[in-house]
This record gives structure tokens, sequence and C-alpha cells, in this order.
């Protein structure tokens, strides 16, 4: 008898402690969709507290006005795609240009780069380091001083298949492995650290974006966004007012959709799950 009170006891421990260790859901609730008129969204990056958004079509950068604000314009790029900033500029991947422009809004000037590498996707900048994914090479470059540049992928043909995006961290590179439907992350020597995605259904893994906790990624053709753990457990599926997402952004309480096709931008607010009850 005490060996059966024992025996459960037991399985009482070990089903506690199972549940203690499952991850809990994120609650990112919609909140409202801003429409960008004849605008197809790409990319998204912010600058001095205004929203940049890349129109892949229109060959522009036009800035997000949620409050009836004037809309700035940048024209005359060659299929902008997942922009970046250093703090102080924008940074563009022309895809169509194979070239990567800095600019404050006034003045443009190219980054230099050595390796002839074709259709730029997507940029990157953390602290002097910088992170450049080539669609057409299935690879991407980086660099901690603007000169030596590391290629991921390069002597993989597996490793990567085009590549939409990438996002350096304090010790990693995150990369939207577009066409593999996967998220590859790496360590700034070039080893893949981990993948993640791989048993999610994922169908072209279009954008993501990295905060301290989490890992968002844009699921482009089946019109939803995933939440991931640094570690691959998704906590998140939300769809709700999603077509094509292209890219994503958290920033404060909200996190920024860009629908590609329908020409706008989905707008969640993360809710507590003390205030659902």
């Amino acid at each position: 008898m005490k060996n059966i009170g024992l025996s459960i006891l037991a399985l009482f421990l070990l089903l506690a402690c199972s549940e203690s260790k499952k991850q809990p859901e994120d609650n990112w609730k919609f909140l409202k969709t801003v429409q960008l008129e004849g605008v197809s969204p790409l990319g998204i990056a912010e600058i001095d507290n205004t929203i940049w958004i890349s129109d892949g079509v229109g060959n522009r950068i036009v800035s997000l006005a949620e409050n009836n604000e004037a809309v700035r314009t940048l024209d005359s790029f060659s299929r902008p795609m997942h922009i970046a900033t250093d703090g102080k500029n924008l940074l563009i991947p022309e895809f169509k240009e194979n070239r990567i422009t800095i600019t404050s809004g006034a003045e443009r000037s190219v980054i230099p780069i050595k390796d002839s590498l074709k259709a730029p996707s997507s940029v990157s900048v953390f602290k002097n380091e910088m992170a450049i994914s080539y669609f057409d090479d299935n690879q991407v470059l980086f660099t901690n001083n603007g000169v030596d540049w590391l290629q991921i992928g390069k002597n993989d043909s597996k490793a990567l298949h085009q590549p939409t995006d990438v996002q350096i961290t304090q010790d990693t590179i995150w990369i939207a492995d577009g066409y593999n439907n996967r998220v590859q992350v790496y360590d700034k020597k070039g080893a893949l650290l981990t993948s993640i995605g791989n048993d999610d259904d994922i169908n072209v893994a279009m954008g993501l974006y990295v905060t301290d906790e989490r890992l968002f990624v844009t699921d482009f053709e089946n019109n939803r966004v995933l939440i991931y753990t640094h570690q691959g457990d998704l906590l998140q599926e939300i769809s709700e007012k999603i077509q094509s997402p292209s890219d994503v952004y958290v920033r404060n309480n909200n996190l920024y959709i860009l629908n590609y096709l329908a020409g706008n931008v989905a707008i969640y607010e993360y809710t507590s799950s003390e205030d659902t009850k």
C-alpha cells in the first residue's frame, strides 16, 4: 500500500513538473488596420519616432501616417526591400540594382561591398556590424568592420534557399530562409545554431523580427504570423486581418504587420493574461 502511495505521489510530481515547464501562449489581439493608399508594403523600420515602409512596386519609401500626419515620400529606388536603420539613416536594399543605399532623406550614398552578389533582399545593422541577405545567390554577408565579409551559405547549397530577411542581435544572426520555409540562426562565425519552424508548415518565410525574448515570422502564403521563443517553441499564430504578410515590427506594446497584397498595416496590441480574465 505504501509503495502504491509513493508511486502516485511520484506521478503527481512528474505531471506538476511537466505543467510548470509548459510555455504560456502569447496574447496579441487585433487593434486596427491602417490603409496605405497605392502602396505595396515590403519592409519596415523606425527612425526618430517615424515609421518608414518600403513600397516594392512603387519604388519608394513612405512614412506611416496613423493620425492624419503628413506623409513623407522618398522616391526613385529600384524595388526597395526589407529596410533598416542605424539610428540616423535609412538603409535600403535595392533589389534590382544590387546595392545598399543609405540616406538621411536628403542625400544618398551607396555602401561599398566587394562581393558582387545579386538581388539584396534585406539589410540589418547592430552597433558596428552589418548583414545583407542576397535572394538570388542564396547567401548572407556579415561584417563587423565594413571591410571583411563572412559569406553564410556559400559552401552549402542546402543551407539557404532565397533568404528574404535578416536581423543581427547581440550574439546571433537570424535569417528568414524564404523558400526553405524556416528561420536559420547562426553565430557570428557562421556556424548554424538552430533551425526554427521546420514542423509548422510555413509556406515562404518572408520577414522576421527578433526581440529580447521572441521571434516573429511572417508566413507569406499562409496569411499568418507565427510567434516563437528563441528556442523555437511556438507561442501564438496570428491570422486575423492578415493577407500575404511581408514584414513585422514591434513598437512599444504594438505589433505592426505589413500586408503586401492588401496594401495596409495590421496593428496588434499585447494583452496580458490578467487583462482577459
